[in-house]
């Protein structure tokens, strides 16, 4: 009758767990302070195939670390510097807007500070509404009904969305609105609402392809947006 051989010794010993020596580690961050001598034999492979020591490794990811956070904390302040100069145009944008008192003013404010400050090529504001006599400013028009513009469906159409948004410029509705520009790519259109109420459209278009684009941040737009309605109620109450 044959023993069991209990010798832990003389057992096979089973492959150990990859997954459990680096838990292991992970809680025991001062294991190689505690056996320091094993530092000696652990070597790593990295990309250029050459050995190198545990040290040596833990400082070359140390280093990229480092760098890829320095990236990242310079796009941060790239885009916080950006946004300072937005916010800065956009508020002197304001001003003028909240001192105009007629459509004419107002559509110049805009042409001005779109054309002049965030290098657009032409603005147009399209009203919902029946203009005055005195509204002949060149970038400013009504399109109230199918009767009175042609092209009546297609520019309330723009304002379907209660938010501004970019698209390429094409089609003869938005070539209308700018006969003394030819050479126009794209566009921002921001949508003017005054509560659920659609009130009109600006539209401002640009000749390069991808000065608005889908990855432009529209917070500003809307921003204008808001102060636009509220000025033009103003205006036309």
């Amino acid at each position: 009758m044959s023993k069991i051989n209990n010798n832990p010794v003389n057992a096979k010993r089973e492959p150990m767990d990859a997954s459990a020596v680096a838990s292991y580690l992970r809680e025991n961050a001062d294991f190689f302070n505690q056996h320091p001598d094993l530092l000696a034999d652990i070597k790593l492979v990295h990309n250029c195939g050459q050995a190198t020591s545990l040290i040596e490794r833990q400082t070359q990811v140390l280093r990229h670390k480092i760098q890829h956070s320095a990236a990242q904390m310079a796009d941060i302040l790239t885009t916080a510097r950006r946004n300072d100069v937005q916010f800065e145009k956009t508020k002197r944008l304001v001003i003028e807007l909240a001192a105009a008192t007629n459509l004419n003013a107002l559509t110049q404010a805009l042409k001005d500070s779109f054309t002049g400050e965030f290098h657009a090529n032409a603005v147009h504001l399209a009203l919902f509404s029946l203009l005055q006599t005195t509204d002949n400013h060149p970038n400013l028009s009504s399109v109230k009904s199918l009767n009175e513009n042609a092209h009546f469906a297609v520019i309330q159409q723009l304002a379907q969305k209660n938010w501004a948004y970019c698209q390429l410029f094409e089609g003869t509705a938005m070539a209308h609105l700018f006969p003394a520009h030819d050479k126009l790519q794209s566009s921002a259109i921001v949508p003017l609402y005054i509560g659920d109420k659609a009130i009109g459209v600006l539209i401002i278009a640009s000749d390069s392809a991808d000065h608005y684009s889908d990855q432009l941040d529209t917070l500003f737009l809307n921003h204008v947006a808001v102060v636009t309605a509220r000025c033009l109620g103003r205006i036309q109450a």
